[in-house]
């Protein structure tokens, strides 16, 4: 009985964690930039929360797999405490010092160091013969992101930056709370215990699974170009629509909301279907679909004209990241044996947190000295390398 209804309580909690998630993804710029910090700045400080996160995922995937204390539920409980007492002390701390920079890294860090873990609890259930639809569960996320987007977009217009820090305290409570009806699933056994231990070893890792190697380092490639248009989307929204209609306070976030909504909505089906295309489609295809359709779309964005186009290149994303994203935990579930499993998926989720740290580093400055279009003509550029990457990693793997 503790797993019934076990893919219904994992798209409540996706869908509360997606509604945490759309603040900090979709308007960590927005809201530094109106903090008092330059492009630069807040590159920087985008930046510390990548490597924060990249640190926290790592590190307590290693934790998670060897302890016998602490788990995936009570690691992503921690940190939705942590992100409901710093979000608050956003509200009182004042804009565009230090102090705002440390509170803002650990609010935002906090937010998403979650993620892999989170998708690891859809095959932890696995040992005890209980299954969790991913795809179903992620797609509920998706929905959720979509509606917290285009909710963002409307309330910043009525109560400017505030909104950010109040909005990821009402999701964090509502993940916490949601949290606490998962059921604990089991440990591995201590018979596994020297697997484990070799899997703390991130050398040994790669070492093991060389033939995850290419295809990570193809995702840091196309998750760079992806953060580096998300993180700065005011910025190519600015672009076009012109510095008139840019300076009018609200305009910008009110575009933005509606495609960020369009965006995260085509990803529903794609999200929804997932599984029975995996019947259809091996993994390593959808992976390669993936990354030509994200080319396409990033090809598009260096050249869109006018706003009608950029919601359409908005709908590209149930034919790019709706596939890069589960493929990855799939591909990584597929090729990690069950005690690197959070392993595993904390490499996944560090081809991310990597791309986005260096587009948050880069991007920061590339804007800084060249314009919105020339930046988005090199990221498409790097996508276009990251896509080659991946037919060249499938190859691989189809060999192995």
């Amino acid at each position: 009985m503790k797993y019934k209804h076990l893919t219904l309580k994992y798209a409540c909690i996706n869908a509360a964690y997606l509604m945490l998630i759309c603040a900090t993804a979709g308007y960590a710029y927005n809201f530094l930039s109106q903090s008092g910090f330059a492009d630069s700045a807040v590159g920087i400080i985008i930046t510390l929360v990548s490597i924060c996160g990249l640190i926290s995922q790592t590190t307590f995937g290693s934790i998670i797999d060897k302890s016998e204390k602490l788990d995936e539920k009570k690691f992503v409980s921690l940190t939705m405490i942590v992100n409901i007492i710093s979000s608050a002390l956003l509200l009182f701390i004042p804009e565009g010092n230090v102090l705002t920079i440390i509170v803002s890294v650990i609010a935002f860090t906090s937010a998403s160091a979650g993620m892999p873990f989170l998708n690891s609890m859809a095959f932890i259930y696995e040992k005890d013969g209980a299954t969790i639809n991913y795809g179903l569960g992620r797609g509920v996320g998706s929905a959720a992101y979509a509606v917290g987007s285009a909710l963002l977009g409307q309330l910043w217009a009525l109560a400017g930056r505030t909104i950010i820090p109040i909005y990821m305290i009402v999701f964090a409570v509502a993940t916490l709370l949601l949290m606490q009806i998962m059921p604990v699933a089991p440990k591995i056994e201590s018979g596994d215990t020297s697997e484990v231990q070799e899997s703390l070893s991130y050398g040994a890792f790669f070492s093991k699974y060389k033939k995850i190697i290419i295809p990570v380092l193809s995702m840091v490639l196309i998750y760079f170009a992806h953060m580096m248009f998300n993180t700065y989307i005011a910025k190519v929204i600015g672009n076009i629509i012109g510095p008139e209609a840019a300076a009018v306070e609200g305009t910008v976030e009110g575009y933005q909301g509606t495609a960020l909504f369009i965006q995260a909505m085509c990803e529903l089906p794609t999200m929804f279907a997932f599984g029975l295309i995996l019947k259809k489609f091996s993994i390593n295809k959808l992976m390669c679909i993936a990354t030509v359709f994200y080319s396409f779309k990033h090809i598009l964005v260096a050249f869109c004209p006018n706003m009608y186009v950029f919601y359409f290149i908005m709908v590209l994303q149930m034919l790019s990241y709706a596939i890069l994203l589960p493929g990855g935990v799939y591909l990584a579930n597929e090729i990690v044996s069950a005690e690197d499993r959070n392993k595993g998926q904390a490499v996944i989720a560090a081809a991310s947190t990597v791309g986005g740290l260096l587009a948050s580093l880069i991007g920061g400055q590339l804007f800084t000295f060249m314009s919105v279009t020339a930046v988005m003509i090199l990221g498409a550029a790097i996508t276009v390398l990251g896509t080659v990457l991946m037919f060249v990693g499938v190859g691989t793997l189809k060999k192995n």
